[in-house]
């Protein structure tokens, strides 16, 4: 807990995850740019979820035939890789 109070407040865990859920894109340069500041566990969990979420959020700009299918792949796609553990 303390070392969370030490460090800046856009490189605490829930600010990270509110930024990658709320907008992926910006939460996902954040991950990027700050990469050095996290233990490498730490960053590729980071990653992992921020490219997950960038990629559903991506998906809005695809055209409407292939939203569900795209969806229906990335959530496969996660749960692979949330399942190598």
């Amino acid at each position: 807990m303390e070392k969370n109070i030490k460090k800046k407040w856009y490189l605490r865990p829930m600010v990270i995850l509110a930024l990658i859920v709320i907008t992926p894109p910006i939460g996902y340069l954040n991950v990027l740019v700050n990469r050095k500041h996290f233990e490498p566990e730490e960053w590729l969990g980071y990653l992992t979820v921020a490219t997950v979420f960038t990629a559903l959020w991506l998906t809005k700009f695809l055209p409407k035939e292939w939203t569900i299918p795209t969806i229906i792949l990335m959530v496969i796609w996660a749960i692979h890789l949330f399942s190598k553990d």
